[in-house]
């Protein structure tokens, strides 16, 4: 069995790489560890081994988050499709380029939105080529930070891990993708300051006086709750929750309408 694997290079980017072959296909193993062997060599990526992608996946329901995966077709327990509508339920932005020798499920892939779908055999070249646009989205996409002084030092967290902040008492907690709760020092000025820089990106939305939600992290709405992936509550401040549903729905249509339904 050929491992799957994650990387992660300096401005922590994060790339999963999976691939399940049967021993009997020699020739198509080869080019798999031909396939592996040049990502290890392409950029400094650390390196993290999964030994299926039902690892994977059950990792990512529990917070994992990676930027960039590279995904076969044709894997046992999870597929890559099935893989990547789990990605997509928990990222919305992640950067997927599959690598298969199945054509027949390319519109299957344009649904969760991959950055490109490579035909096995690979043409290197074109893998060059399709990585570095993705790692420079990733870059980009990394660009943009929030800073929070907390007790223990200054954190510069990049606005895409952001699930949700809510203020909690005189601090402000910033809760990332995988779980972790953040608290600031005690904030000096008002909570509307503190997430001035956040509010000033499309992706975030205030349903209450309490909280800014990272949408991209937000599963849906349900009564007067904005209810996260991850499962939490963030309540909606009533007599707000039409204009919040509006901005919502305005948001998850503009991203299909760029990248197309990855239901």
């Amino acid at each position: 069995m050929l491992p799957l694997w994650s990387y992660s290079i300096p401005f922590s980017v994060y790339l999963f790489v999976g691939f399940q072959l049967p021993p009997t296909f020699s020739r198509k193993a080869a080019e798999v560890r031909k396939i592996e062997g040049y990502v290890r060599t392409y950029s400094d990526f650390d390196i993290t081994a999964y030994t299926n992608s039902g690892e994977l996946a059950r990792d990512i329901a529990d917070g994992a988050v990676f930027d960039l995966y590279l995904l076969d077709i044709v894997m046992p327990e999870t597929d890559g499709i099935e893989l990547a509508r789990i990605i997509r339920r928990a990222d919305k932005t992640a950067a997927i380029i599959f690598l298969t020798s199945h054509d027949a499920h390319a519109r299957e892939a344009f649904h969760v939105r991959a950055a490109q779908y490579l035909s096995k055999p690979v043409n290197f070249e074109t893998l060059r080529s399709e990585l570095d646009i993705a790692i420079t989205t990733v870059k980009e996409r990394a660009a943009k930070t929030f800073i929070l002084k907390t007790s223990t030092g200054t954190m510069a967290i990049p606005f895409h891990r952001i699930a949700y902040c809510e203020l909690e008492g005189r601090s402000l907690i910033c809760v990332t993708a995988d779980g972790e709760r953040h608290r600031s020092v005690t904030l000096r000025g008002a909570f509307d300051e503190a997430v001035t820089e956040l509010m000033a990106d499309a992706r975030f939305l205030r349903p209450h006086m309490s909280y800014v939600v990272n949408m991209d992290y937000a599963g849906s709405i349900q009564g007067q709750s904005m209810i996260m992936n991850s499962g939490v509550h963030i309540p909606i401040t009533h007599g707000n929750l039409k204009a919040i549903k509006g901005k919502y729905s305005d948001y998850f249509f503009n991203s299909k309408e760029a990248g197309g339904d990855d239901a």
